[in-house]
């Protein structure tokens, strides 16, 4: 090359270039976990939440609930989840969904309810918050390696009404 500035120029910019061509397509991505999350739900409610929660889950998947040190895999899903309960649905949708600069990552977090029959018979009805992370498996599918829910607290106790102020008698 006869002009070495023009080469030093082409040097400096191909790194740039190269990092620009590799960053993941965010946006792409973050859908593509949000569309995991909710294929996830809909197949807990047509399949059970036992199969659902197997499916989706990684080889490494861990529960904070369960030992995570000693329940990993299959195995924790199992402990955690156990046989289908008759009359037990869980339903949840993703709130917000984020993933990681590099695109291996992916959470999302949200809002689950569960209703149950109670021992009275009556449907009971929960709910709160979930947390799902997302890891890119090396087929480029994503699957869970880690899931957690947290139950709304209870409201607080209503407090007693201030009483109304006494009424002015007319020409005061």
């Amino acid at each position: 090359m006869k002009n070495p500035l023009v080469f030093c120029l082409l040097c400096a910019a191909l790194p740039a270039a190269l990092a620009a061509q590799a960053l993941p397509d965010k946006a792409k991505l973050k859908a593509e976990v949000a569309a995991m999350e909710d294929a996830f739900c809909a197949m807990g409610q047509k399949d059970g939440l036992l199969a659902a929660f197997q499916h989706f889950a990684a080889p490494d998947v861990a529960f904070i609930d369960t030992d995570p040190r000693q329940w990993r895999g299959a195995a924790a899903v199992k402990l955690r989840m156990g046989e289908n309960r008759p009359g037990v649905s869980l339903t949840w949708s993703a709130y917000f969904t984020d993933v990681s600069d590099d695109g291996t990552l992916g959470y999302n977090y949200g809002l689950y309810e569960i209703r149950s029959p109670g021992p009275d018979g009556r449907e009971r009805v929960g709910g709160g918050w979930f947390l799902t992370i997302w890891k890119r498996q090396p087929d480029g599918s994503w699957k869970y390696v880690m899931d957690n829910g947290a139950p709304d607290r209870p409201a607080p106790p209503a407090t007693p009404a201030a009483p109304a102020p006494a009424a002015k008698p007319a020409g005061n």
